[in-house]
């Protein structure tokens, strides 16, 4: 069942099933992933290795 959340006063679908989003690039550093709901930024790193791709560069608010 779909739910729709507010995050950051702005209402969100969340879905039933995780979706996979993916970047491509030949500058991976230069990506950066913002966690509206947590406050965690993350970077991207050249490492291939599910799990590694993202760097954390800032902790939960």
């Amino acid at each position: 069942m779909k739910k729709i959340r507010k995050i950051n006063k702005t209402k969100i679908l969340e879905l039933e099933n995780p979706v996979e989003l993916k970047v491509i690039t030949k500058c991976p550093t230069k990506w950066i992933l913002i966690d509206e709901e947590t406050g965690q930024v993350y970077r991207g790193t050249e490492n291939k290795e599910v799990g590694k791709m993202w760097k954390l560069i800032t902790k939960q608010k």
